[in-house]
């Protein structure tokens, strides 16, 4: 029986979830439905520890994503564990507002920079924090929207 695509399948540039080279923006999803799966099936935790080296976020801040403690996270680490379904969605809640970010702003580094600063249109909250929930992740998708319109904001 064919399985689903999963997280740690190769990507087109061949290399793999676990991989060093690895990028959040490698992250292949084609569709809703593969998203599904991917998170059902649930990534694995070094999907975690490379969003919080692109966007820079210490432990607390990335056990706060996975709403989990950060001995928590510590331990999911150290046992390199796959991510129960509530935080791989939140991991890919994060993973693709920072890929449209990247295309608006034009770069990973340059998005991970304007996901950690205050935003007037958010009410002065950073976009990170607002993306905690899920209709927090709604508003910021929608002011990258806007600002990749040309909307003022």
């Amino acid at each position: 029986m064919p399985t689903a695509p999963t997280p740690t399948d190769p990507t087109p540039s061949g290399s793999t979830m676990s991989g060093s080279t690895m990028s959040v923006a490698d992250l292949h999803v084609a569709n809703d439905a593969e998203a599904d799966t991917a998170i059902r099936g649930g990534y694995p935790v070094a999907v975690a520890e490379q969003l919080q080296q692109v966007l820079g976020l210490t432990d607390a801040e990335m056990a706060e994503v996975l709403g989990r403690s950060r001995r928590t996270y510590t331990r999911y680490r150290n046992r390199q564990a796959q991510l129960g379904l509530p935080e791989s969605e939140r991991v890919f809640r994060y993973v693709r507002l920072l890929r449209r970010a990247a295309t608006v702003f034009g770069s990973e580094e340059k998005a991970a920079w304007w996901m950690k600063k205050p935003s007037p249109a958010l009410d002065g909250r950073v976009p990170f924090e607002a993306a905690l929930t899920a209709p927090g992740a709604v508003l910021v998708d929608d002011l990258l929207a806007s600002i990749e319109h040309g909307f003022p904001v």
